[in-house]
């Protein structure tokens, strides 16, 4: 008898799961069941479409459902809608009323953009999936004077795009500083004194309501086109909060092999929790590269190749005009909360050799724990080559580098990128001092 997977949700972690099990298990049938158009998408695009740096939609799909369908024997199911599902008799149902049965269940329904209360105005925008890219795009064009309410990471791409093709943007968030959850302060400033050069920014400020035209706040009223809601995300768990265990985050609770509290039903990507290893605790990351990596882990021991998630150093980046920002780790907030020592050193540098034309600036900022001399955090900000210096400290803090070990990491020197005394080995250097 041929065993069945049924795979919920079709993005990152969904199709890798799905592609992982085929692999391993030709013999397995395996269906996709996708609410949208579009599978093993990318919502990370859609500022960048709203900038208008691309307009093709399916440039958002990394393979489309027929090449799924053809490659790799893959029923994909585009435009349908779960409606229930019961993991007693490993079934789901579908808005069709058709029932689906399964061996085997991976659930990466993902996550869903969070709403306020009070909004009667149809010029409101949740951006979170690719399928509504087009009409936000098409509205957002056609205004002068948009607001964001939320200064994360999809607040401040968002506000880039928008002044970035001449719109007038003004941004409310409730936090000091933009990216309040991700930087510590001092770093955060940087970023949120480079946005007030375009963007006119309310900060420590809490809406209240949106009325058609109008937000009022609990410090004023503006008067706006339309509004883009930008406060984030939670994980779509609805139809399996009496099922399986949810976590603390609000997540689905999983093991390192992705399985649920049900041993035949795994969870990956923005609907599941793992650990955080620096901390060791529960955490919630809902990030394309976790969520890829996840259902990779799923798809394997689906397929009979045990394979662990050894959990998530928090590797996030984003930028702002010529600014890249990045963080991995713990900030200091998030270390002593975790009942470490946070010490930390910041530094400000060249990206480039003095003599070499072109330099920007970057900021280093690391953070070790003073007991064990550990790398536990990492935050830069600069103009060129922050990415590949993020993912050195990704790296280090996965292998629980010491301070002392990371000063002696023998890190590449090009006049032309980098510095014979690399940005990262300044601020490690300070730390040695510490």
């Amino acid at each position: 008898m041929v065993e069945t997977l049924v795979v919920l949700g079709g993005g990152a972690a969904g199709m890798s799961a799905a592609s992982r099990a085929r692999r391993i298990r030709p013999d397995l049938k395996i269906t996709v069941i996708e609410e949208t158009k579009m599978v093993s998408h990318a919502p990370c695009g859609i500022p960048y479409y709203i900038e208008g740096l691309f307009d093709n939609e399916s440039l958002f799909m990394t393979y489309t459902p027929s090449f799924f369908e053809t490659e790799r024997k893959i029923e994909v199911m585009i435009n349908t809608a779960v409606k229930d599902v019961d993991l007693s008799r490993r079934e789901v149902k579908l808005d069709s009323g058709k029932l689906l049965e399964y061996d085997w269940l991976v659930i990466s329904m993902g996550a869903k953009p969070k709403r306020i209360p009070n909004v009667n105005w149809e010029r409101v925008f949740y951006i979170h999936h690719p399928a509504q890219a087009q009409h936000i795009r098409k509205e957002l064009w056609s205004m002068n004077r948009i607001a964001i309410i939320g200064g994360g990471i999809l607040g401040v791409e968002v506000a880039e795009a928008l002044t970035t093709i001449g719109k007038k943007v003004l941004l409310i968030h409730r936090g000091n500083q933009v990216l309040n959850k991700m930087l510590d302060q001092d770093m955060g400033e940087i970023v949120t004194n480079m946005i007030k050069q375009d963007v006119e920014l309310h900060l420590n400020e809490e809406v209240e309501e949106i009325n058609e035209g109008t937000i009022v706040t609990d410090k004023g009223k503006y008067d706006v086109d339309g509004v883009v809601l930008a406060l984030g995300v939670f994980p779509n768990v609805a139809l399996f909060q009496n099922q399986l265990e949810i976590g603390k985050t609000g997540a689905i609770k999983t093991k390192p092999t992705m399985q649920t509290s049900i041993s035949h039903v795994y969870a990956a990507g923005d609907i599941a929790e793992t650990k955080h290893i620096v901390s060791g605790g529960e955490v919630w990351m809902p990030f394309a590269p976790v969520a890829n990596k996840m259902g990779f882990v799923a798809g394997s021991n689906i397929g009979g190749k045990e394979t662990l998630f050894p959990g998530t150093v928090g590797n996030m980046i984003t930028k702002y005009k010529d600014m890249f920002i990045g963080k991995v780790g713990l900030n200091e907030s998030e270390a002593i909360k975790s009942g470490l020592r946070p010490i930390s050193a910041t530094i400000k540098a060249k990206s480039r050799a003095r003599y070499y034309p072109g330099a920007k600036d970057i900021y280093v900022k690391l953070i070790a724990d003073e007991t064990q001399r550990r790398i536990i955090g990492g935050q830069i900000i600069g103009g060129e080559e922050v990415l590949g210096r993020l993912d050195a400290v990704s790296i280090a803090i996965s292998k629980r580098t010491t301070i002392e070990e990371m000063f002696f990491a023998e890190l590449g020197y090009l006049p032309a990128i980098s510095q014979v005394w690399d940005p990262l080995t300044v601020a490690v250097r300070q730390l040695l001092k510490a």
